[in-house]
């Protein structure tokens, strides 16, 4: 893949969100993260993740919504998993912290599941199972997030959109990028679609009455539909008891909300559950993972069609705005 780290289109948005959350009292060792969080959103195409959201992170911290010098510390704790407890720090930097930590366990045991509560949301999922795989390893990283979503038959925000990542490490080739929410839609499309003047997509909302709509007004005031219908319902509540319930975070509708009046923590929950692919496969992982992807590469493509695997939109989109911006 690219090495979009060293690239100016990326250092030059890194270093000015950097120098905006320090001047909001953030220390820089936070600033440095979230800064690098957001950053990779935006140069992989995930702007609704992005620097978009950093006005609202800085309205945050000045009403003090964050703990901005946690004191992140293990609750429970076994050879296989570990509670690590959020301190309501900014999601990023807990979510970092986590995944450190689990990649840390995961070299010597092969696997490694955290679970943390007390957090709040953690931006783009997929940033984290990158940065695992940059590292030659497998996370699996998701959480909740506040209710959007109505159970099937009902009519009552209950569920999140609860976002799920897994990136495949492929040394020598770009990464398969798994990343998604559990909605059609991340709920942060609705906002990008109202401040551009478009209307929403046909099957993506439901008013708050149970109506289809395409108004992205009425689709915030009522409900994001599931991704594949019932599929994605019941994968929703699954992550909503891993992630929320399991870890002893806030779960269901008791999710506290990102934009809202009220300046505490979310407790959201986050599930990170990371492997060593050479432990667990062995020493040949690198070449057998190759010829693994060569082969779905190399399959025979439908008359007019390519070959794609998950990632590879993100990957183009990378790979083009690093061509245009240098």
């Amino acid at each position: 893949m690219i090495d979009y780290r060293n690239g100016k289109p990326f250092l030059e948005e890194k270093e000015r969100i950097f120098r905006k959350l320090t001047q909001s009292g953030v220390p820089e060792a936070q600033a440095e993260t979230v800064a690098d969080c957001f950053a990779t959103a935006d140069i992989f195409g995930v702007t609704s993740h992005g620097e978009a959201v950093l006005p609202a992170y800085i309205e945050r911290i000045a009403a003090g919504a964050f703990n901005l010098n946690p004191a992140f510390c293990v609750v429970r704790e076994t050879a296989a998993f570990a509670v690590l407890d959020g301190d309501n720090a900014l999601g990023p930097v807990s979510a970092a912290r986590c995944l450190r930590y689990a990649v840390n366990k995961a070299k010597t045991s092969g696997v490694f599941s955290l679970f943390s509560p007390h957090n709040n949301t953690f931006g783009p999922a997929f940033y984290y199972s990158l940065k695992a795989a940059e590292e030659g390893m497998i996370a699996f990283v998701t959480s909740n997030s506040p209710a959007q979503m109505a159970p099937v038959g009902g009519k009552e925000k209950l569920l999140g959109t609860n976002p799920f990542s897994l990136v495949i490490p492929v040394p020598g080739k770009d990464p398969v990028i798994v990343d998604m929410a559990t909605s059609v839609v991340a709920k942060s499309k609705f906002r990008e679609c109202k401040e551009q003047g478009k209307p929403l997509p046909e099957g993506w909302a439901l008013d708050s009455a149970g109506n289809p709509t395409t108004d992205p007004e009425e689709g915030m005031k009522g409900f994001v539909l599931p991704m594949a219908g019932f599929k994605g319902y019941g994968i929703a509540l699954l992550i909503d008891y891993l992630a929320g319930f399991l870890s002893g975070a806030a779960w269901l509708n008791h999710v506290g909300r990102f934009y809202s009046e009220k300046k505490d923590g979310m407790n959201v929950g986050f599930l990170i559950h990371v492997i060593d692919p050479h432990i667990v496969f062995g020493a040949e992982y690198d070449e057998q993972i190759a010829g693994y992807i060569d082969e779905i590469r190399n399959s025979q493509p439908a008359k007019g069609n390519t070959i794609v695997l998950p990632g590879d939109d993100r990957i183009c989109f990378l790979q083009e705005k690093m061509q245009t911006k240098e």
